[in-house]
């Protein structure tokens, strides 16, 4: 099988959060349910620095920078889908960033405890790069892509081997 990622927050000291200006579904905006014609205007709550990676101050989005936009296009990367916004008092580009890839359902172990590594059946994968297991939010990527943002130092983002993150099975 394919190594794949977990695709997380770095949460960096001095980072900028951003508050939308806009009504929006959380979940539905990630996953690319629903789009903007115009800019989605946001401000910054808090923080002083930018970083490639901006999250939104609700718990699933995140916006993208300008280089990382273009060299996610060039690169021909797939299952993701970027829209202008606009943070307000600020000149940088960002775009945010919505998951279209997805895959099957994690496969749950029977007993309730702590489980390493997350697990899906291969065939019901996409072929994405970028993508969420079926009634979850969290972003999983290839090698392919975790190799592109690391050689390009791209900041505020964790990637981890999906099979050695730790998580509780109810």
């Amino acid at each position: 099988m394919d190594k794949f990622y977990s695709f997380q927050w770095a949460q960096k000291k001095g980072e900028i959060l951003v508050e939308s200006l806009n009504d929006y579904n959380g979940q539905d905006l990630m996953l690319g349910k629903h789009s903007f014609k115009e800019p989605f205007l946001v401000k910054v709550s808090e923080g002083k620095r930018l970083y490639d990676i901006v999250y939104f101050q609700d718990p699933f989005n995140f916006a993208i920078s300008e280089r990382v936009h273009r060299l996610l296009n060039d690169a021909g990367v797939t299952g993701w889908n970027g829209y202008e916004i606009v943070i307000e008092g600020r000149n940088e580009k960002y775009y945010g960033f919505q998951v279209l890839g997805k895959c099957g359902e994690l496969n749950r172990p029977k007993g309730s405890g702590f489980v390493t590594g997350y697990e899906f059946e291969s065939e019901t994968w996409d072929g994405s790069d970028f993508f969420c297991p079926q009634g979850t939010l969290l972003i999983f990527c290839t090698e392919r892509v975790t190799q592109l943002l690391t050689t390009n130092q791209i900041t505020n983002i964790e990637l981890k081997e999906i099979d050695t993150i730790q998580w509780y099975s109810a």
